[in-house]
């Protein structure tokens, strides 16, 4: 049975998100899912970088990062401030509503024109200062929203070996460092003047260690990566200390093939979070060598349904999708379906610049700005 939607104005709806009120709206769903127009809800891209070499590898995108280098000219293109308002203009045009930006970074100095020294104090400030710019040219090319993400590459990401060992002296200074880059741009956010998320790590999420001698309901609380578990659950602790829970998913999932990874990933919310979660969820959905998005998305819904504790509400918590293939019919199709089916509420999508039909071997991405957006708004999206 079709479900009917009456579409509130878009106002009210944008106040509800940037409040955190519990998520209600979402798409509606036939089951003749290529006719559908698309919601109130236009996804978008994640929208990074502002150029591509056109060698099709996985450093084709590094020398072109839009938070990094947002206030250079580049010697071939031009202003790259005026490259991504020309860009921002036409995905508007194109239909696109919402945006996933972002900063990658790293500990220590780099050549890359994309990776930001987060321990380099005049790097950070010029990275805000660029974020600050880009947040207001998209509140003035008409975006509703925007998902700004952290990208933390190498040696500071606690779910990477690089990242100090949990006893070491250098431990503590790293999450403190991450931290503070996270306290230097969420107030730039704060006073934007555009709805906003914060992923606080992308694909951050981290699992319990699903240890069979204990009983299920006990699982949750030990690591599978002591390390990466307590340094995201330190960031919460002192984010919600300082802001509050209402403008961040909190760390985002890539969603497993394994199903007894993906179950001790969310289970082992209740580790992180300690209660007070977020309003929003978010999620990278690809489709692996055994599922696809569709199936990927049902076991993601049933196990935050069954995983639910009390007063977390994960039963109807609503969702972001922040990743995806670009323009892919397949993927399109297969997570209409799943949301049709199971009535789970997904505000948006944002899609990256990777075509999985493309023909470069393992590439980061392979599609260069500006991005199309045909494929999914077909789909309700």
């Amino acid at each position: 049975m079709m479900r009917m939607f009456v579409r509130p104005a878009l106002a009210a709806i944008a106040l509800m998100l940037a409040s955190g009120a519990p998520a209600w709206a979402k798409p509606v769903f036939d089951n003749d899912f290529e006719s559908l127009p698309a919601t109130w809800a236009a996804g978008g891209t994640n929208y990074l970088w502002f150029g591509d070499d056109g060698q099709c590898t996985q450093g084709s995108r590094d020398a072109f990062g839009l938070v990094k280098r947002y206030h250079e000219t580049d010697s071939v293109r031009g202003p790259v401030r005026g490259i991504a308002r020309r860009q921002l203009a036409s995905m508007h045009k194109r239909g696109m509503r919402h945006l996933s930006l972002g900063i990658f970074f790293i500990h220590g100095p780099t050549p890359s024109g994309t990776l930001v020294d987060s321990s380099d104090p005049a790097q950070v400030a010029q990275a805000v200062a660029n974020i600050e710019a880009l947040v207001q040219d998209v509140k003035n090319a008409g975006y509703h929203q925007v998902l700004f993400r952290f990208f933390p590459t190498g040696n500071i990401n606690p779910s990477q070996p690089q990242f100090p060992h949990r006893d070491s002296a250098e431990y503590w200074p790293r999450v403190d460092e991450y931290w503070n880059l996270v306290q230097a741009i969420r107030p730039v956010l704060a006073a934007s003047g555009i709805s906003y998320r914060i992923d606080l790590m992308v694909e951050g999420a981290p699992r319990d260690s699903n240890n069979v001698a204990l009983p299920e309901s006990e699982r949750y609380k030990y690591p599978a990566n002591l390390g990466w578990s307590r340094a995201v659950r330190a960031l919460w602790q002192r984010y919600v200390a300082a802001y509050g829970h209402q403008d961040t998913i909190g760390f985002s999932f890539l969603v497993d093939e394994d199903n007894n990874r993906l179950r001790s990933r969310v289970r082992h919310m209740r580790y992180v979070y300690e209660g007070v979660y977020p309003h929003l969820f978010a999620m990278d959905f690809y489709a692996g060598d055994a599922l696809d998005e569709y199936e990927k998305f049902v076991r993601m819904h049933t196990h935050m349904n069954g995983q639910n504790p009390p007063g977390a509400s994960w039963h109807q918590s609503g969702w972001i999708i922040a990743e995806a293939y670009y323009e892919d019919p397949y993927s399109a199709r297969a997570l209409a379906r799943a949301i049709h089916e199971t009535g789970r509420d997904v505000f948006y999508l944002t899609q990256w610049p990777l075509d999985r039909a493309g023909a470069c071997q393992q590439p980061h991405v392979n599609v260069a700005p500006p991005y199309e957006w045909r494929v999914w708004p077909a789909y309700g999206f």
